[in-house]
Order: C-alpha cells, then structure tokens, then sequence
C-alpha cells in the first residue's frame, strides 16, 4: 500500500517538475524573440550607424580598416585577460564593485565585437564589391570554412538564441580547441584563430545573407503593398518559429544519428543554416524598421536612442551578454548538456535560480557563502581561476530509479 502511494507521489511530482520545465522553455522562448532579439538589433543598430557618423565617415577605407583593427584591439584584449578577470572578481566582496565592473565589460567587449564587425564587412564592400558574385563566393567561403572546422552553430545570434549575465564564469571565453595558457603559444593561436578567423568567417556569412535578402526580396516587396521591413521580419519569425517547433524532433533525429559522426553533424549542420537564415531576417527587418520609422528625421538622435535604449534594457534584464560575439561550441558536441539543435534560451530558468540562490551567484556559489557545499554539487577552481561546478545529477537519477524499483518491488 505505502509502496505505491510513494510511486504515484514521485510520478506526480516528476510530472510537475516536467510541467514546470516545460511553461518556462516555452515562455523564455517568447519573451526572447519578441523583446531580447530586437532589443539587441537595437543596440547593433544604434552603435554601428554611431560608428559610421564618428569614425571617419569621409573615408571608407579609413572607417573600415580602422574600425576593424579597434574591435580585433578590444576582442582580443577582452580574450587574452579572462584569466585575470575570473581571479580578480571570483571573491570579490563588493558586490556593487563587480556589478559595475562587469558592465563595463560587457559594454566595452560589446563596442568591439561590433567595430570588428563593421570592419570586416565594410573591408568586404570595398573589395569584393556589392554584385551578386562578390555576396555569394564570400558567403559560400565563410559557410563552407565554418562547417569545414565544425563550427556553424557559432553563426546562429538572437532571438534564437540568448546569453544571460547570472553565470559563475562570467569572463571566461571558449575558443575552437579548448587550449590551456600553459601552453602559451598553442593558446595564443588558438584565441587568434577563434577570433581573427572564425569571428571573421561569422560576417561573411552574415552579409551573404544580407545582401541577398537586399537584392532578391526587398524588390518583391516595393512591387507589392507590404513594407519590406515588415515582410521580412514577417519571414524571419516564421522561420524562427519553425525552428522552436522543430527542434525537439530533429533532436530526437539527430540522438538516433549520434552512431554515424558525419551524418550527425550533416545534418545539424543543415538545421543550423535554417536558423541562420532566420535570424538575418529577422535582423534585416527590424533594423529596417528602425530606420524607417525611430526618428527618421533626426539620425543622429535615432542611433543614440536605440544603441541606449538597447544596452540599458538587456542590462536590467539581466541579458547584456546576448549582445556579445564570443566563444566557440563544436559542432556535433554538447552545449551545457545538450545537443546544438537545441537552442539555448533559458531566460526564465535562469532568473528562478537566480531568485532562489541570490543574485548573480549559482547554487554551488550560494553553498559556499553559506558555510556548505550542496551533497549533489562540488566546486573546482581550475588553473585559470575558472568556476567548474559539477551536480552529480547521474547519482540522483540512479537513487530514484532505485527507490521506484523498490517500492515496485515490495
């Protein structure tokens, strides 16, 4: 009798954990696309046409080398000093010093991923031209480079996904092979190739897209009477929603393929491209949309106002780093536990743990303050000063699976 009250109880509250998991994915997913995406095209607006008006703007060699020579400057700086970052902030005891300092870290990082940017794709226009073949050949290089060395999930951006600021290893940067400062020169080619040749291959692709949503859909759209603004961005949260339906079947697809490595990450990989061209439409449009309706008679004060309106929003919403360009996933790995058709957008998860353990601090962190380490979780500070904390979550499956073996047994 109290065997299977004990089955049915853990049934049910499996379901409800289940149930709950599944109201904050769903609503994470919404408020991410709807508010967090265009709230980071707000900034990426407002901070590139701030740059064309201040940098240069007469000379568009000029603008372009010296804008991607400032942001390579800030990435690379922002890489090469996380270790000292994570040691000096991991115990800092001013709380309202780390805050700040990690804003300005993100608003700073941010102002170069976006100056690499610009640099890279307006060094594209000045060479490579605006034609048909100048977008396609530079494109096709950047995609076929980037699957070439496993790495296409990088190009993916919000509203697909989104990076919130509660995380233990706030400063810390992955790169493609994952190499250790101890090894200084393998390190440093590493964090090069990550950013200089990765982060450059990302705006090719980027601006393929772009460019061909330029010449081949804005035309359609001014023969018809839907705005092009609105009709692309039409397309790309139509694709963008597709993606959110499709993407637990084409995880359980992909699971199935994990015995053949090629054929799972082919087909990952032409996942991901879906999602690529949805986020540059959605991009494409609701920048569009800023031009033509925030301020069009007063620029200046429309880039100003969406580059700040942008940063300060993501900032209280605790989302600055969606607006950052860094780090590397593989392709055909796992990402924090989970496949890469699996997109990571857990803001609502994120926040509950952030209410239940304090703010900006994990549960192993949270313990630690405390005096005590959780029974399920151990934390690790490796060589860098980087937080790893593990929750032995295989160990707490194995005890439930044995106390319902138990009670079914009795």
């Amino acid at each position: 009798m109290y065997s299977g009250v004990l089955k049915r109880y853990i049934l049910y509250g499996t379901k409800l954990i289940i149930m709950h998991y599944c109201i904050l994915k769903v609503a994470s997913s919404f408020y991410v696309c709807l508010i967090v995406g265009p709230l980071v095209v707000f900034y990426w607006r407002g901070t590139w046409e701030l740059i064309d008006t201040y940098l240069a703007p007469s000379d568009d060699v000029l603008t372009a080398w010296l804008s991607f020579a400032i942001g390579l400057c800030i990435v690379l700086a922002a890489n090469f000093s996380q270790t000292l970052l994570a040691r000096f902030f991991q115990d800092n005891s001013m709380a309202l010093v780390n805050i700040l300092a990690k804003r300005i870290y993100t608003y700073l990082f941010a102002f170069g991923v976006v100056c690499h940017w610009r640099g890279v794709w307006y060094v594209l226009d000045l060479y490579a031209g605006h034609s048909l073949w100048g977008k396609l050949s530079f494109t096709l290089i950047g995609l076929v480079l980037m699957v070439f060395v496993r790495s296409s999930y990088n190009i993916l951006a919000p509203p697909l996904i989104a990076a919130t600021d509660i995380d233990c290893n706030y400063f810390t940067i992955s790169t493609r092979f994952q190499s250790k400062p101890e090894k200084l020169e393998t390190y440093i080619y590493d964090i090069c190739f990550t950013v200089v040749i990765l982060g450059s291959f990302i705006v090719f692709v980027w601006r393929g897209i772009w460019g061909l949503l330029d010449l081949y859909f804005v035309p359609v759209f001014l023969e018809s009477t839907i705005p092009p603004p609105f009709g692309i961005t039409v397309i790309g949260y139509a694709i963008m929603l597709l993606m959110l339906l499709l993407q637990y079947p084409t995880n359980l697809i992909s699971h199935r393929l994990s015995k053949g490595k090629l054929l799972k990450i082919a087909f990952e990989d032409a996942f991901i491209l879906l999602g690529i061209c949805g986020c540059v439409s959605v991009w494409h449009g609701i920048w569009s949309l800023c031009d033509t309706y925030i301020l069009p008679d007063n620029p200046i004060a429309s880039r100003w106002l969406t580059h700040a309106v942008g940063i300060v929003s993501l900032m209280l919403m605790l989302c600055g780093n969606s607006v950052l360009v860094r780090g590397c996933y593989v392709d055909g790995e796992k990402h924090d536990g989970q496949n890469a058709v699996l997109f990571h957008i857990d803001y609502f998860q994120s926040l509950a743990d952030c209410r239940k353990y304090g703010f900006c601090r994990c549960a192993v962190q949270h313990e630690k303050k405390k005096g005590r380490i959780a029974k399920d979780c151990t934390l690790e500070l490796d060589e860098n000063g980087t937080r790893i904390h593990k929750h032995n979550q295989d160990d707490v499956l194995t005890k439930t699976s044995k106390i319902i073996a138990g009670t079914s047994a009795v």
